[in-house]
Order: structure tokens, then sequence, then C-alpha cells
């Protein structure tokens, strides 16, 4: 009878401790997925605690019991000593988790989007409902978002707490944005004043009208008495908050996500709001649009925006940009000489310098440099982009002058570094080169491990090179360029097939990759497999008619089938799109094409 009873006890704890088990995981998903969502709430708490908790005591209990003792005072033997080792780890692991989550739940997912809003301080709060207006059109307007939520303070942020309070108050509650203020009423008017706090993303927002920072507004008392203030300013917080909602998703480089949101803006009213103009919001739109590479709407919006403020100079700006992506040169100068014209500053100059740098006009491209660093000492990017015109002019030594200085100005800027080292590299001083692409590891590993390896191909040091190809790919699994230039190494190695590998795969990144092209057919060259050779070169040519390095290798391959008709074709025009392309006018042997006109004019056997 005991026996019986020891074995349902034993059925009974185990399923107990089954049971247990499946709360504990249960706990902890949920928990977890709450947190994934943003959800830190009490019960998202409370769930973790149980998760974690049961847990630790699971792996506890596996990692701790033992046998009962053979001898008296004994100590017996491990119950579950094949688990052992795992439960020990998950002891250890299990705080490290929980502390992770709680670090992460400080700063919890930069998507959601949380509006703070303060009572409005004011005679007779429950009869005019200023407050509680705001909120239901807000919770409102916003219900269609996953990633937004509308919360309440509770009380009033006084002038005296001001901006610093607001700002405490929202960095508490991790808001995106707190929304304050208060009003007065006197016999005729309402003082009135609205604070727009904006906390996070403030990088990218644009500045807002001074109706949205303080600026006491006057209306008649009669707006307040007939609920026609409370409308409008609930209104404009509805306003205000959805281009919040877009700017969030401008800052993920959510595209979509951004253009929606600030249709859902422009949607809203077409009535002037004096603490965001709607250019704005188009602007931004446009911007979205111009991420996606969909131009034709980007132009579309900033037409409208230049329409609603003809002085909007950003505007002009980038819609001068657009157009000469677009490929409309003449208005694309027309709107950027406008805005040098009208704005004369740093930013217009720079930006019509880039204009000049892109179309290869470099002498124009260094006066709006050195015009915009004239007005703007201190301005680092103006230095960057001289620097790079002049490395495109290939005058060196001035170009790492300008990088020299930009990234004085600017300590941790890549970029610089990046072409600074380029230019060392192209000067042949490998040393400095490297000495830059290490301090770019640091900065922005991808492009400073390519670097690296570009240098110690160019020493020959392969296997280096091969490293860090091979680091640059580990951090950017489809970096195209690492893949070829690693390509490269690997066919001067005499590897062709991890060559061809790495060529294969950069095509399959990037199919109208010339130079992975122009690298397969070098390694069927060297394989004497010709008609292949020929046939990656004709595809690199297919894809860029004008590539003049392509003729030139495919008219070494001609040359080496004995089919030196179409080898001099290929070298003639090769010489006819860049006549200062030297190595056209060799074979791969040595022989000057002049020799084989000069053998075909005179109609003697060819070589």
């Amino acid at each position: 009878m005991t026996q019986s009873n020891n074995v349902r006890l034993d059925f009974f704890a185990k399923l107990l401790g089954l049971i247990a088990a499946l709360i504990t995981l249960v706990s902890a998903v949920i928990g977890l997925g709450k947190v994934w969502q943003g959800d830190m709430g009490f019960v998202t708490v409370v769930l973790l605690v149980i998760g974690a908790a049961g847990a630790w005591l699971g792996c506890a209990y596996f990692t701790f019991k033992r046998t009962p003792p053979l001898v008296k005072d004994g100590k017996g033997t491990w119950q579950h000593p094949r688990l052992r080792p795992l439960t020990l780890i998950g002891l250890l692991i299990i705080p490290l988790l929980v502390v992770c989550v709680v670090t992460y739940s400080l700063y919890w997912l930069p998507s959601q989007v949380i509006f703070l809003v303060a009572n409005f301080d004011g005679p007779d709060p429950q009869k005019y409902r200023i407050t509680e207006t705001i909120i239901a059109r807000l919770r409102q307007a916003l219900a269609p978002y996953e990633d937004v939520q509308v919360e309440t303070l509770g009380r009033a942020i006084t002038e005296v707490e001001g901006t610093t309070g607001a700002r405490a108050e929202g960095e508490k509650r991790k808001a995106t944005i707190v929304i304050w203020g208060w009003y007065g009423v006197t016999t005729e008017v309402v003082p009135v004043s609205v604070h727009f706090e904006v906390l996070r993303h403030r990088e990218i927002f644009p500045e807002l009208g001074a109706t949205a920072r303080g600026e006491v507004q006057t209306p008649v008392l009669a707006e307040l008495e007939s609920f026609a203030l409370q409308t409008n300013l609930s209104a404009e917080m509805t306003y205000l908050t959805l281009f919040t909602v877009g700017i969030a998703r401008f800052a993920r480089a959510d595209w979509d996500g951004a253009a929606s949101r600030f249709s859902d803006v422009l949607s809203q009213s077409t009535e002037h709001v004096s603490a965001l103009d709607r250019s704005v919001v188009y602007y931004y739109r446009a911007l979205a649009y111009s991420f996606k590479g969909n131009y034709k709407d980007a132009l579309s919006d900033l037409d409208q925006a230049i329409k609603l403020a003809p002085k909007y100079i950003q505007a002009y700006l980038f819609r001068g940009m657009l157009l000469y992506l677009n490929g409309d040169h003449d208005r694309a100068i027309a709107d950027l000489d406008h805005a040098v014209r009208t704005s004369p500053d740093h930013l217009t100059y720079t930006t019509r310098g880039l204009y000049f740098y892109f179309n290869i006009d470099y002498q124009h491209a260094i006066a709006d440099f050195d015009q915009s660093i004239k007005l703007k000492p201190d301005f680092a990017d103006a230095y960057y982009w001289r620097g790079l015109t002049y490395y495109a002019k290939r005058d060196y030594d001035r170009a790492i002058a300008d990088f020299d200085q930009s990234i004085k100005l600017k300590l941790a800027f890549a970029n610089a570094y990046y072409w600074r080292g380029l230019t060392y590299y192209a000067k042949r001083d490998y040393d400095r080169a490297i000495t830059d692409f290490d301090r770019l590891i640091e900065l922005y590993p991808p492009k400073g491990y390519y670097g690296r390896c570009l240098t110690y191909y160019a020493k020959r040091d392969y296997d280096h090179a091969i490293a860090d190809c091979r680091e640059a790919i580990d951090f950017e699994h489809d970096y195209t360029d690492a893949y070829i230039l690693r390509g490269d190494v690997y066919r001067s190695k005499g590897d062709f097939e991890r060559a061809i590998s790495d060529y294969d795969q950069a095509i399959r990144l990037r199919p109208y990759s010339v130079e992975a092209y122009i690298g397969l057919g070098s390694v069927y060259y060297h394989k004497d497999d010709y008609e292949r050779a020929i046939d990656e070169y004709n595809q690199a040519i297919q894809l860029k008619p004008d590539l003049v390095v392509a003729y030139y290798h495919r008219g070494n391959t001609f040359y080496r089938k004995h089919d030196t008709d179409r080898a001099i074709a290929d070298w003639n025009q090769a010489i006819g799109l860049d006549p200062k392309f030297d190595p056209a006018y060799y074979t791969s042997h040595g022989h000057k094409l002049r020799f084989f006109k000069s053998l075909k004019v005179q109609g003697q056997q060819r070589i």
C-alpha cells in the first residue's frame, strides 16, 4: 500500500512538474512577444518573471538533484548527469537574458511612437474639456496604426517646469512627443499656449512654427464657449502627430510606410496649418518617394511644395537634383541657379557644386565648393566634395589636403577616411592607405575591410587581401564589390574555381555587374577557354557598350584565337572610345596595333 502511494505521489509530482514547465514556457514566450511588440506593462513584467524564475528553478533542480545516498551521511550521485552541463549553462544564461531584456526595455522598439498628453492647465477644465477633446481626436486618428499609442500624463505641466519638465516626463515614458500647454479666460479673449515637444528623431524633424512652440495665441472667448477652439487645437495636434508617425517610419527607412502616413497627413485638411506648412509634408513625402526610386511622384510633390511655398529653397535644391537624375539637365540647373540667386549660402553652393561634379564639370564644381567654404569655413562636407573633385582630376595632393580638413572638422567622417585611403592607394602610398582603412574599420567595418583588401591586393599580399574581403562579406552578405574584388584576388593567385564562384555570386546579387563579367572573361582566358571568355566579354559589352576594357580584353582573346581581324576591330573600338587608353595599342604579346594595321593595308599575311 505504501509503495502504491509512493507511485501515485511520484506520478502527481511529475505531472505537476510538467504543468509548471508548460506554464513557464508559455509565460516566457508570451512575455517576450509582448516585449517585442513594445508592451512593457505590468502583465508583461509578471509573465517574464514567471518564465525566467521557472526556467531558472528548473535548471537548478536538474543541476543539483542527487540520488539517495547509499551510505549514511553520503551525498549520492547526480541524478541527471547528462543534462547537468546544459542546465549549468542555463543557470548562467537565464540571468544574462533577463539583463538583456531589461536593457532592451529601457530603449525598446524605436519604431514605437508614444504621444504623451499632459492636462492643459486652465480654469473650468470639466466645462471646457480641452485635454479630453485633444486625446479623443488623437486616439481616433491614430487607431489604425498598431505601432502608435496615446498616453495621458494625468497632470498639467506648468510654465515653471517648462520644456525641461516636459522632456523629463517624456523620457520616463519613452515618449516620442509630449503635448502640453495652458489656457486662460478673460472677458474677451482666451490666451492659449501649446507646446509640441519633440523628443525622438529630432535630427530629421523639421522646425515647427511658433504656434507649436508655446507662442501665446488669443482667440476670442466665443470660440472657447462654442468648442471651436477645442476642435481647432485637436485638429492641429492630430495633423502634427500623424506627421510624427510618418517621420518615425522615415527614420526606419520604411519609405512606403512613411509616404502612406504623409498622405494621411495631407488628407486631414486642405487648410493652412501655421505650425507645419503643407509644403513641408509634400517635401518629406517627395523624399520618401525618391528613396523608393519613384522620381515621378517625388517631382510631382516637389512641384506642389514649391507652388505652396515659392521661397522653399530646399525644395528647389532637391527638385534640381531629381531633375538631373531624371535626365532633365536644363530644368535641373535652372532650379539650382534659382536657389543660389535667392539664397546664396553654403548649402546652395554645395548642392550646385554636386551637380557640376556629377556632370564632370570639375572647374565649376570646384568654384562652387570654394564659395561654400568661403561662406562657411567649418563646413566639412564642402571640403569632402572638393576633395572628391580633386581626386577625380587626379590632383591627389589637393584631394588629401581637403580630406584632411574634412576629418579635422568631423572626426568620425567615415567617407572621408575611405576616400583619403583610396587617394593614398592611388599614389601607391600603401602604408598610409592601410592606416586610413584601419581607422575606417572602427567606423564602418565593411568599407574599411574592403579598402584594406584592395590595398593588400595591390601589394600582392593575397592572403591578407582574401581575409579582409571575407570580413567585409561577413559584415554585409550582399557586398557585391567585395565578391568581385575577392574574385580578382583568387584569379591572381591562380585559384580560378574560387574566382569563378565569387564572380558568379556577384552577378547573382547584381546582374548588371560588368566588372564581374570582365573578371569571368579573364579567368576563362587564362584557362584557355576562349569561347567562354568571349561570351563573358560580350555580356559586359551588351550591358555597357562603351566599356573600353571589354573591347580591349576581347581583342586579346580574338588574337589568341588567331582571329586578327576581329582583334584589330576590337582594339580600334577601344581606342576610338578612349584614345588615351594606352593598353589598347598593344596586344598581350607586345605587338603594336599599328603593325597589324600596316599588315592589313599591305595585304600581307597576318600573324
